[in-house]
């Protein structure tokens, strides 16, 4: 099973520490550690970030043929700062993965993943525009993570009439619309004919599927657990559902399987901790 992510890689630097994440990144890890090849196309600076990216990328078993090293950009980074302990986020502009270049991946992949932070600049994007359109691949999985002001309705719009499956949180359904929940999915549904799924993360509540061809809703059960962070927590439902989903399970396992995986992530610190699969499901 071969998975193509694309866009961000960046560190949260803090006053005392830096954290590797970005979505794309957090997912592509994932999706290694549950067993697919998974491959990047993203972009770092030739700076110490980017060779502790790189590091990074290695121990956690994604493949790197697709991951730019700028020498004229700095590596994507985002400060974050403290006041009376409440934290503050700076996303800064203008660094290696607003310039992704073009690249041409070599072979078929089972999946294209997508988020929009690394839309949000015409190098990156027109990047990605190229690739969706020559990219030989069976699934278009798009998980929007919204952050900031970093995201418009006519690029999610845009991307949304290729996408196959669909990831959006209960935090994020109010961007499609102000009614129920299943009213909402079954207008985005309608107006993209493409898509085969949209997956709806319900937080403590768990999480649900729409299947768009059959009209059906298939809801997990509530997840059992503490949380004590929830950084990576959607990243590591979308690797599992699609990863279980491409190994041919069914989509109510493959959702079971992610809000299995979701709820242990949340348990601890970091957003790609380790773990077994074969322990954590149990098969």
């Amino acid at each position: 099973m071969r998975i193509l992510s694309f866009g961000e890689i960046l560190w949260d630097i803090f006053p005392d520490e830096k954290k590797i994440g970005g979505a794309p990144f957090n997912f592509a890890a994932h999706a290694a550690r549950l067993g697919a090849e998974s491959f990047m196309v993203s972009a770092v600076g030739s700076d110490e970030n980017g060779t502790d990216a790189l590091a990074e990328v290695e121990r956690l078993g994604i493949k790197r043929d697709y991951i730019h090293v700028d020498r004229k950009y700095k590596t994507g980074y985002c400060a974050v700062t403290l006041n009376d302990g409440k934290p503050s986020y700076d996303l800064v502009r203008d660094v290696a993965y607003d310039h992704i270049p073009d690249v041409c991946p070599r072979g078929k992949f089972d999946a294209l993943y997508m988020g929009t932070l690394a839309m949000r600049s015409p190098d990156s994007r027109r990047a990605f525009e190229k690739l969706l359109k020559y990219i030989d691949t069976k699934e278009v999985f798009f998980d929007v993570n919204f952050r900031g002001d970093f995201y418009t309705r006519e690029l999610v719009n845009t991307f949304l009439k290729e996408t196959t499956i669909l990831k959006i949180s209960d935090e994020e359904i109010g961007f499609f619309g102000k009614r129920d929940h299943i009213n909402v999915l079954l207008d985005i549904s309608k107006n993209n004919p493409k898509l085969k799924y949209i997956c709806l993360t319900l937080g403590k509540d768990g999480a649900l599927v729409y299947d768009c061809r059959n009209k059906t809703v298939l809801y997990s059960d509530k997840p059992q657990c503490t949380a004590v962070s929830t950084v990576g927590a959607g990243d590591s439902f979308a690797a599992c559902f699609l990863v279980s989903l491409l190994s041919g399970k069914s989509v109510s396992d493959s959702l079971d399987r992610a809000v299995t995986l979701s709820a242990f992530v949340v348990t601890q610190l970091g957003a790609v901790p380790d773990y077994d699969p074969k322990t954590l499901f149990g098969k």
